[in-house]
């Protein structure tokens, strides 16, 4: 018998979900973490070693190659990080249910990366969305069911486009093959175009990517927010990009006008997505329009055909849920303590709450692609990987890459602004007096924060020494895109720099800093609290900019949402039918003779 190994990293962590049907609370929390424990450490001896596990059965649908390692580490890594997050400060309403989602959900993601039969795939990736519409519906607000709903429209309609683009998929290969290891095809005829279309739509749904992304900011507002940082912030991103890596290395032999128009619907998922951060009032759903803006840079790389871009995408998915993570578990520690997660709420909770601060400024700066932290030197391979591009492309293709260069940079400066707000309206500023009495985080909470900051850091300081060549460049030499130039980037360098420069600058304030702190008065009197300056009214300019009010007019209006244009057409359709048949025998037995004769004259 062969040996796999493989199916054991999905049934541990269904097995624990299952058990937690029927055990107490304290039982399931001990479970789980086991479970989560034992399934990472399969996970590593597996990457370290193949062969370390013998089974006297054979599955023959799972494998593993190492884009699944990639994907299958950063799975365990990111829900074992977030499970220490949720064993303490989970809403002891949904704690039950929330406990035997959260490693079902897990052995389901595993199933994905895990699956080489296109059936298997296929569930696991349905099971996958079903445990996302389940946590939506744990929220509490009175909008989680409609959130719910949407996610559930959009995910669910995607999975069949899943389905339709695998059953095409057989159409499109001369000895049809349920194992897609097996298969490759050129990207040419009917079956093939709409093969790849299909599965793109449901990579592009499953990460949040440009158009159908909007079920990302109401999930992030909506839902519990530990399942926030499971799912949209991390996992569901692994799963999609994991998807569309499939497609463009393995699947399809794409031409290069397919890699642009994957460049372009990226770099407009970043700028489309930031903008609709910036003036955001509510916390998640500013984090939720930022996980959609940060899933553009990934489709940038993956999509280019660029193996220094494509290595950069790859790196930019694991380094995006690292930091995203940490940014939706520092605003659920805040949301926590405070009872709130609306910025124009919040103010001046940096000294109440140092650690968590700390936390937020790695996360914020991480996003924001500043050196050295992590999310610096994956945007730089990307931005690399364009520019390499454009230099040996014809003249409108030049033109055309560099218009998406310019999108890529220009949504990273808007980043580090929405984020200065984040930290300025969470943080800083004047502290309402209700939260005087506000405490740190406990202490599991800060630890996770506090282990993802850690992996911002080190996968900054030391990209060049673990993660691209320990995890990314196997996928690539597996693939045959070959090695490339990393540029001048030394991340050491730039960090004892930057070091230095900010010792220098804090010897300087101490020296002559002249800070008088006054209180605000109006006519003479002590400023009421509503008058207090928060920060978010700072990006109403922004808001009110032609033309880019006349886009916010029409977000607002939802005239860019396509779950509501297709909630909207369905509707319509549906009154037409009510109309043209409004239940009267005659009217239906006309139909039925109507649609015989149609049929006859088709056959004749």
């Amino acid at each position: 018998m062969a040996t796999n190994p493989y199916i054991a990293l999905i049934l541990i962590p269904i097995l624990v979900g299952l058990f937690n049907l029927v055990l107490p609370g304290l039982l399931k929390k001990i479970l789980t973490f086991l479970g989560m424990a034992l399934t990472g450490f399969l996970t590593l001896m597996l990457a370290l070693d193949p062969d370390f596990f013998e089974w006297i059965f054979e599955v023959p649908y799972f494998g593993l190659d190492n884009l699944g390692t990639f994907a299958l580490a950063g799975t365990q890594l990111l829900a074992f990080i977030i499970l220490i997050f949720t064993l303490k400060g989970v809403d002891k309403r949904i704690e039950k249910s929330f406990f035997v989602l959260y490693p079902l959900t897990v052995g389901f993601c595993n199933g994905v990366i895990l699956s080489d039969h296109m059936i298997a795939f296929m569930v696991f990736w349905g099971l996958s969305g079903v445990m996302l519409y389940l946590f939506n519906l744990l929220g509490r607000s009175k909008d989680a069911p409609e959130s719910a709903r949407k996610t559930f429209m959009l995910i669910g309609g995607s999975d069949a486009c899943l389905i339709l683009g695998f059953v095409m998929l057989g159409f499109a290969i001369p000895q049809p093959s349920w194992f897609i290891t097996d298969i490759n095809v050129d990207l040419t005829g009917s079956a093939a175009i709409v093969s790849f279309i299909s599965l793109l739509i449901a990579a592009l749904a499953k990460a949040g990517g440009f158009p159908l992304h909007t079920w990302v900011p109401s999930y992030a507002k909506e839902a519990p927010v530990e399942s926030v940082a499971l799912l949209p912030a991390s996992l569901d991103k692994i799963l999609g990009i994991f998807l569309l890596a499939r497609i463009v290395t393995q699947l399809f032999q794409c031409p290069l006008l397919i890699h642009m128009v994957l460049i372009s619907i990226g770099a407009v998922t970043v700028i489309a997505a930031v903008m609709m951060a910036l003036v955001q009032h509510n916390g998640r759903e500013l984090l939720g329009y930022h996980a959609v803006s940060q899933v553009g840079y990934m489709i940038i790389g993956v999509g280019s055909g660029s193996p220094i871009a494509f290595a950069g995408g790859l790196f930019h998915l694991i380094n995006n849920a690292i930091y995203k993570s940490n940014l939706f578990l520092v605003l659920g520690s805040v949301e926590k303590q405070t009872g709130t997660n609306e910025l124009d709420d919040l103010g001046g909770l940096g000294k109440n709450m140092p650690i968590t601060l700390v936390m937020a400024l790695i996360g914020a700066f991480s996003i924001s692609g500043i050196p050295p932290f992590n999310g610096f030197f994956s945007k730089w391979l990307i931005y690399h990987g364009l520019l390499d591009m454009a230099r040996e492309a014809t003249a409108g293709y030049e033109i055309w890459l560099l218009a998406c260069f310019i999108l890529a940079i220009f949504g990273s400066a808007l980043t580090l602004a929405s984020f200065l707000k984040y930290l300025h309206t969470i943080f800083l500023g004047k502290r309402p007096k209700k939260y005087d009495k506000i405490r740190e985080a406990p202490a599991n909470q800060w630890l996770s924060t506090g282990l993802l900051s850690v992996l911002c850091v080190i996968f900054g300081l030391f990209a060049l020494e673990i993660p691209l060549p320990k995890l990314i460049l196997p996928i690539l030499e597996e693939n045959g895109m070959g090695s490339f130039d990393y540029g001048l980037y030394k991340s050491k360098l730039i960090f004892t720099m930057m070091g230095v420069g900010f010792v220098i600058g804090w010897i300087i304030y101490l020296l002559i800093r002249k800070v008088r702190l006054d209180d605000v008065y109006l006519g003479g009197m002590d400023a009421l609290e509503k008058f207090r300056v928060t920060g978010t009214e700072f990006y109403q300019e922004i808001r009110r900019m032609k033309p880019l009010s006349t886009i916010y007019d029409w977000v607002e209006k939802k005239w860019l949402d396509l779950y509501a244009l297709l909630g909207g057409a369905s509707n319509t359709i549906a009154r037409l039918f009510q109309k043209a048949h409004p239940g009267l025998l005659s009217l239906y037995l006309f139909y039925i003779v109507l649609g015989m004769l149609v049929l006859m004259f088709i056959r004749n």
